[in-house]
């Protein structure tokens, strides 16, 4: 028989053989194991993404189209916003289903579905959340522009009026700024309770907000939004920032996976812990789940089996988190499937799930 061909496009990808390939022919051969793929076999067609914010949005488009060509029923990839909001188009002009890890909410269409690696409204409403928790009533906010940055700005005004969180003072900055020290020494000049970090990542994942807050040594509580799982270019960049993360050492889902991981390579997940293995391990049980449900191989025939995804055990998020979508609910992730994380003395802490309120 001829193999399920899935496609996998873009930078969460190190390539046939890397540690995230690993990661999805696990779960794909578990699926095997499992008999969820019937007498077939599978293929992975790889592809770099090379989009935006470095490479091109022309980039991402063609590495979508290719892998099309190449027979892929399915997708994963276009995990940032920017590029998830270029290809989400051709995604439903081709009618093959795109998983991406994005946040923003300008990805939607029939074809698009998110295991979303944040989410902007989420992201900013938590963020809020903590503040409020903590007692905070006055905040400073750096907030870089971005594809999604305004989106992230106007969930986090709404929610600052919602909870009576002034917003003390607003630096706008962009992701290469001439002097992010002059910035928050502005932040910093309105004595806020906190500071908040809403953008992209780029500054906090090359160093330079670190960098920024030493030389003026401010040490200030501070917060920032899923950009905090930028801590994978090292935890010394995050030193004291709480961040919106989705690994939760309490969900069983975690240990089972690592342990399996482990015995199958001899070696742990790519830079654990973190969240993204993990969320790489779901995206590939989602689509091998979604290949079992399928009417038929086809792109359509994927898509409407991830429209009949119900509760799925997610690894990614709190212990209650699971999988689930409909013919118009193609966020897939649902529960606590966003958290909180801190980083202290250089190490990745579990800081708590969402606290309902009244």
């Amino acid at each position: 028989m001829e193999p399920i061909k899935i496609g996998w496009l873009g930078a969460a990808l190190d390539g046939p053989g890397g540690g995230y390939d690993k990661v999805h022919r696990l779960a794909w051969d578990e699926a095997a194991a499992h008999g969820l793929l019937g007498d077939r076999p599978y293929e992975f067609v790889l592809h770099p993404e090379n989009g935006l914010p470095r490479g091109s949005a022309k980039n991402a488009i063609d590495g979508f189209k290719h892998l099309v060509d190449e027979g892929c029923i399915a997708v994963a990839g276009a995990y940032s916003s920017d590029n998830a909001m270029v290809v989400g188009r051709y995604a439903n002009e081709l009618e093959v289903p795109l998983v991406s890890w994005c946040g923003t909410e300008r990805f939607h269409g029939e074809y698009c579905f998110r295991l979303g690696n944040g989410d902007c409204g989420g992201d900013a409403t938590l963020v809020v959340a903590w503040l409020h928790r903590q007692g905070y009533q006055r905040v400073a906010v750096l907030s870089e522009v971005a594809p999604n940055g305004e989106e992230y700005f106007r969930y986090f005004r709404q929610e600052c009026r919602r909870r009576d969180i002034a917003i003390a003072a607003v630096e706008t900055v962009s992701q290469a700024p001439a002097d992010l020290a002059a910035n928050l020494a502005n932040l910093r000049r309105v004595e806020a309770d906190a500071l908040v970090y809403m953008g992209y990542g780029v500054l906090a994942a090359n160093g330079t907000l670190r960098d920024a807050l030493d030389t003026l040594g401010w040490d200030p509580p501070r917060i920032m939004g899923t950009s905090f799982m930028f801590y994978l270019m090292g935890f010394d960049k995050f030193e004291g920032w709480v961040g919106i993360d989705q690994l939760d050492p309490s969900n069983p889902l975690v240990q089972g996976f690592h342990d399996r991981f482990v015995a199958r390579h001899g070696a742990a997940p790519p830079l654990w812990p973190n969240a993204i293995p993990v969320l790489a391990y779901d995206t590939a049980r989602v689509l091998a789940e979604a290949a079992f449900r399928a009417p038929v191989l086809t792109g359509w025939g994927m898509k409407a089996g991830l429209e009949q995804l119900r509760f799925v055990p997610s690894a990614t998020g709190g212990p209650h988190t699971h999988i689930a979508g409909g013919p118009y609910d193609h966020q897939l992730f649902k529960g606590d499937w966003l958290l909180y994380g801190r980083v202290r003395d250089g190490r990745l802490e579990f800081e708590g799930l969402f606290e309902p309120w009244e």
